[in-house]
C-alpha cells in the first residue's frame, strides 16, 4: 500500500517535473542545454560533499551509484535517438511504458508483489498516459504509434522504456543503501561524466556547448534545480512504498505537463488532455485506495 507521505512527495514532483522539461524543450540545442545541466549542478551543489562523507560508502553502495549513473546515461541516450529516428506524438506512448517494465523489475528484484487492484491501476495509468498524448480521441489514434512507427524508432523507444525502469530498480536499492540527497549527487554528477564523453563524440555540437552555457546560465542553473527538486522526492518516496506504485504515480507529471502546454505553450487538444487526464486519476484511485 502506498502511504500519505510517498503520496505526497509524488505529487509535489508530478508538479516541478514537467517545469525543468519545459525549460529543456524551449532550448535551442538541448544536448549541450542538458549537459550543462549535469556539470552546473554537479559544481553548485559540491557542499553536499562536506556533510555526507564518501568514506562511510559500503562497496554495494558505489556499485548502485555507478549502475544507476549508467542506467540514466542510456536511458537519456536512447531518448535523444527516440525522437531523432521518430515523431514524438508516435514514440512518447511507447517511452511511458515503463511502468510495466518496473512492475516486473520490482517482483524479480525486489520480491515486491503488488495487489491486483494496484496492477489494473498501473495499466489504467498507462492507458491514460496514451490517451492524453493523442489528438483526437479514436482506436485509430491509439494504434498509430505501432503501425506508422519504423522498427528502428520502435526499439529506441522500447530501449528507452526498459532503462528507464532498470534505473528506478537501481535507484530503490541505492537509497536504502545511502541518504536519497549523496546518492543523487553521486550517481547524477557520474552520469554527466559519462554524458560529456558521449558529447565530445558528437562534432557538430561540441562548438555549441560554450554558447550554450554563456547564453542560457540563469536557465540551465534554474532547469538543474528544479529536476533535482522532483527526483530527490521520488527517491524519498522510493523508501517508504513499492517502487511499481510510485512510478506508475509519477505519471502524473504528464497531466501537469499538459497543462502547462496549454497554458504556456499554447498547445490544442484540451479536450483530448482532459479525458485522458481523468483516466490517470481513475488509476491512482486504484493504486492508492485499494493498492
Amino acid at each position: 500500500m502506498i502511504t500519505k507521505l510517498s503520496f505526497i512527495l509524488v505529487i509535489i514532483s508530478g508538479i516541478i517535473h514537467p517545469l525543468w522539461n519545459l525549460i529543456l524543450k524551449k532550448s535551442d540545442e538541448k544536448v549541450a542545454f542538458y549537459l550543462n545541466m549535469h556539470l552546473v549542478y554537479t559544481a553548485l551543489f559540491g557542499f553536499i560533499l562536506l556533510f555526507y562523507p564518501l568514506k562511510e560508502i559500503t562497496l554495494l553502495g558505489w556499485a548502485f551509484v555507478v549502475l544507476s549513473a549508467f542506467m540514466h546515461f542510456l536511458y537519456q541516450i536512447y531518448l535523444c535517438r527516440t525522437y531523432y529516428l521518430g515523431d514524438m506524438s508516435l514514440t512518447y506512448p511507447i517511452i511511458r511504458s515503463a511502468p510495466i517494465f518496473v512492475l516486473f523489475g520490482g517482483i524479480i528484484f525486489l520480491r515486491e508483489m503488488p495487489s491486483l487492484w494496484a496492477v489494473a491501476g498501473i495499466i489504467t495509468v498507462i492507458f491514460g498516459v496514451n490517451v492524453i498524448n493523442q489528438k483526437t480521441l479514436s482506436f485509430a489514434a491509439m494504434l498509430a504509434p505501432f503501425r506508422h512507427m519504423n522498427k528502428a524508432a520502435t526499439i529506441a523507444a522500447l530501449l528507452t522504456a526498459f532503462f528507464s525502469a532498470c534505473y528506478s530498480v537501481v535507484d530503490k536499492k541505492g537509497v536504502l543503501a545511502m541518504d536519497p540527497i549523496l546518492f543523487f549527487y553521486l550517481f547524477f554528477t557520474l552520469s554527466g561524466f559519462f554524458f560529456l564523453v558521449y558529447f565530445a563524440f558528437l562534432k557538430e555540437k561540441r562548438g555549441r556547448y560554450m554558447q550554450v552555457l554563456k547564453k542560457d546560465i540563469f536557465k540551465i542553473t534554474l532547469a538543474a534545480v528544479l529536476e533535482f527538486s522532483s527526483y530527490i522526492l521520488i527517491l524519498y518516496a522510493f523508501r517508504v512504498s513499492k517502487i511499481a506504485y510510485i512510478v506508475a504515480l509519477r505519471q502524473i507529471s504528464v497531466v501537469f505537463g499538459a497543462l502547462y502546454g496549454i497554458l504556456f505553450l499554447k498547445e490544442k487538444h484540451a479536450d483530448v488532455r482532459f479525458v485522458g487526464s481523468v483516466i490517470i486519476f481513475i488509476g491512482i484511485f486504484l493504486i492508492t485506495v485499494f493498492g
